[in-house]
Parts: structure tokens; C-alpha cells; sequence
């Protein structure tokens, strides 16, 4: 029963994540094309804007290890942040998209998994920035 439970949890929670983007392009679009090239756009954009941010904050981390003689090494820790990110990314976005099997609404569930979470990196950035 606690299984159960934890893959229901596990479920929904994905579930949300996919309600952002993939919402959105379905509630402005009429028709599923372009509910894909809606879709594309927005992962296209909020990758532009990760890369924006992360080099932002990499140069600033770069000037925080020269301040603190790299005691802190935050410049590695945020390389190594980066890199935990794109692996969690992919893997589990490749998992929405396999738990729709071989559903037409595979390839739109992967590309709004991915815009909804590099906009919640994006956000997670942008929060460390001003703290």
C-alpha cells in the first residue's frame, strides 16, 4: 500500500510538472501542430535564458573564487550543479515521454517537461542571484 502511495505521489507530481507549458500551448492553440511548434518555441526560449543565466552566474562566482582565493571553489560547485541538472533534465523528461508508451503525446510531454523545468531552474537561479 506505501508503494502504491509513493508511485501515486510520484505520478502527480510529474503530472504538475507538466501542466505549465503544456497547458498553456494547449489552451492558445487549436490544433495539435501547432500545439508542438507553441511547445518548441517556449523550450527554445527558456533555453536561451538558462544559458543567459548560467553564464551570469558562473561570472560572478568566477569574481566570488577570486575574492575568496577560491576557497570556496563556487565557480566548480555551480559547474557541477549545472551538470547534476542537464542529467536530471533528460532523465526525467526520457521518463514522462516513456510513460506515455507510444502515445502521440509523447514528444509534447518530453519538450514540456523540459521547458517547465529549466523555467523552475531558471527560477532557482534568478532567487540565488538576489539572495
Amino acid at each position: 500500500m506505501k508503494r502504491v502511495l509513493m508511485l501515486s505521489a510520484a505520478l502527480a507530481l510529474s503530472s504538475a510538472v507538466q501542466a505549465g507549458a503544456l497547458d498553456d500551448c494547449m489552451r492558445t492553440e487549436a490544433q495539435t501542430p501547432a500545439v508542438s511548434v507553441c511547445l518548441q518555441q517556449r523550450l527554445s526560449k527558456a533555453e536561451a535564458e538558462l544559458t543567459q543565466s548560467e553564464n551570469r552566474a558562473s561570472a560572478a562566482m568566477r569574481e566570488l573564487d577570486h575574492i575568496t582565493g577560491n576557497r570556496y571553489r563556487a565557480r566548480l560547485a555551480l559547474s557541477q550543479s549545472k551538470r547534476a541538472f542537464k542529467t536530471y533534465l533528460d532523465k526525467q523528461c526520457r521518463w514522462v515521454a516513456s510513460s506515455y508508451a507510444s502515445g502521440n503525446g509523447a514528444d509534447q510531454a518530453q519538450a514540456a517537461c523540459r521547458a517547465d523545468l529549466i523555467e523552475q531552474r531558471l527560477s532557482q537561479l534568478a532567487a540565488h542571484a538576489g539572495h
